[in-house]
Order: C-alpha cells, then structure tokens, then sequence
C-alpha cells in the first residue's frame, strides 16, 4: 500500500478518490469533517491536515501583495480569504510557495509517519512543493479533475449554500480563473516528478469504475466500486468554458488515457 496524496481543484472528484482509498483501508486522518448535502458520503478531510495548508497559504495571502479588488456586500473573497476558504485563494501561476516554519515542519513531519495514508485536500495544488521535500520518495500523487464547467457550477453552489463561506464572494468568471491557476500550479510542482508517481483521474472515469481496473496495481491494494453511487454526479455545466482553460483540461485528459473526454471548440 503506497502513500498518496490526493489533489485537484475542489469539486473535481476528490472526495469520491479519498473516500474509495478510506474504504480500502488508507488512513485519510482523524476526525473527518461529516458528510453534508454536497458530499453526500463525506469530504475525508480533516483539520489537522488542512491547517498545515492554510497555515502555509496565509502568508501569501494577495490583500499582503496589494491585490485587494473591492467586492461589495461580501467580507471575503479569493482576494481576501479567511481562514478555511484558501482551497479558493488566488494565487497567480509562477508564485512560489515554499514557507515553513517550526510548527508547520513539525505537523508536516507528524502526518507523514503514518504508513498507509492517502491525505486529500485542494491546497496541495498549491503547497505541494514543500510536502514534496518531506515525503518518501514512493508517495503517490493522485490528480483529479472533472469537466471545468461542472465543476465551476458545483464551485459557485457550494459557496452559496456552505455556511462557512457565506461572506465569500466568487462568481463564475473569478471560479475559471482559480480552475486556472490551480491546475497550473499543480503541472508546475509535478514537472520534476517520475511519471510512475503520478496518476491522473478524470471523475467520469472514477465514477464509472473504469479506473478501478489499473488503479489496484499502481497503489498496492485492492479497491472496491461499491462506494461509487450514480447519485453523487448532480452538478449542471455553467457555461462557456474559456479556451486557456479548455486547453489545460484536454492536457489533462491525455494525461489521464482517456481523450474521449476532451471538450471540442
């Protein structure tokens, strides 16, 4: 059973990975946040793991980098996160993240003695380079994505109806331009990485149980489909999807061996 971290921009498809990894036996943390109306069969996340993260992305928050658009009606937004909302934080592509400090190094050094963790969270897309230098060197790297229309619209109904973000502004043109960033600071921190390290899944072919036929050998344990519900796709396409971003997801499709998901002009 081989490490793995699970990461993705949030609503891809990441819970439903962590979720068959938990049930085959992997370790996602103590304490899991409970399941609500969005993820009906739970986030497997917790807050030991994601404060590392927000602890690491707090210090590059942009309101520090004098990016503060005013957005009116709301305390919040990518600009301006609070602590839990940095899975949505806007970080432009290039932007190093490399802080650590004592207690940061010291909880980082703490999760990753566990033998058989799979650790899921959005902000790896954005932290990862310093996991990186603190993992075994057979850690997985588990990237999942879905069609970024859907995944927009399930962004934009979350912060609708998550109480915790109730003062976040995001619309649906602001949500693409995270989408962009995100992933293309996950290609950024993996261009240096063995590709037997990295496994990328398009949340169709999870859904559908495809993936579960390859899956097995690369993480060295046996999976099972029956977590997997047709109930869990809900989320409806919002819209144009932007050609910088169109791009990025039809790469990742090719990454991921599967081309018939690619979205045309």
């Amino acid at each position: 059973m081989r490490n793995c971290l699970i990461m993705g921009f949030g609503r891809s498809g990441t819970s439903l990975m962590a979720g068959i990894l938990n049930q085959a036996g992997y370790f996602s943390g103590d304490d899991l946040y409970p399941p609500r109306d969005s993820n009906l069969m739970g986030f497997f996340e917790n807050a030991f793991i994601n404060g590392i993260n927000e602890r690491i992305l707090q210090e590059y928050d942009p309101v520090k980098r004098n990016m503060d658009p005013s957005f009116p009606g709301k305390t919040f937004s990518p600009f301006r996160p609070g602590y839990g909302h940095r899975w949505l934080i806007h970080l432009e592509p290039g932007t190093i993240v490399d802080y650590c400090n004592e207690p940061i190094e010291r909880d980082i050094r703490e999760a990753v003695k566990v033998k058989g963790y799979a650790y899921k969270d959005p902000r790896f897309n954005y932290t990862l380079g310093i996991w990186h230098q603190r993992i075994e060197d057979d850690t997985l790297y588990i990237v999942m994505f879905r069609r970024p229309d859907i995944t927009v619209g399930s962004v934009l109904t979350e912060c609708a109806h998550a109480d915790y973000l109730s003062e976040f502004y995001i619309d649906t043109s602001l949500a693409y331009r995270l989408w962009q960033n995100s992933y293309s600071s996950l290609f950024a921190h993996l261009s240096g990485v063995a590709d037997d390290r990295k496994i990328f899944v398009n949340y169709d072919q999870l859904l559908t149980g495809t993936v579960l036929k390859s899956l097995p050998q690369r993480l060295g344990t046996a999976l099972q489909a029956a977590f997997i519900r047709p109930e869990l796709s809900r989320s409806k396409p919002a819209g144009m999807v932007p050609e910088e971003v169109r791009q990025i997801y039809n790469d990742l499709c090719l990454k991921a061996n599967y081309p018939e998901g690619r979205l045309r002009c």
